[in-house]
């Protein structure tokens, strides 16, 4: 069995429409960015509101794992 190293980078992704689309935008920026994503955790979850309490904007807080080249 192979030994691996990871760096985790912890982000934060934004969006109006989802958790799951807040998610997805840190996830994805993060991949134009650099290479080797391997796994993600969510550590965070939060969420801005209206004036009349209403959900508008959700963010998400994740920890990205990065395979550290050999």
């Amino acid at each position: 069995m192979a030994e691996t190293t990871y760096k985790m980078t912890k982000l934060v992704g934004e969006s109006t429409e989802s958790i799951e689309a807040a998610v997805r935008t840190a996830l994805t920026t993060s991949a134009s960015k650099v290479h080797g994503q391997t796994w993600a955790h969510i550590t965070d979850l939060r969420v801005g509101l209206n004036a009349d309490g209403s959900p508008d904007t959700w963010q998400v807080a994740v920890e990205v794992a990065f395979k550290v080249d050999d």
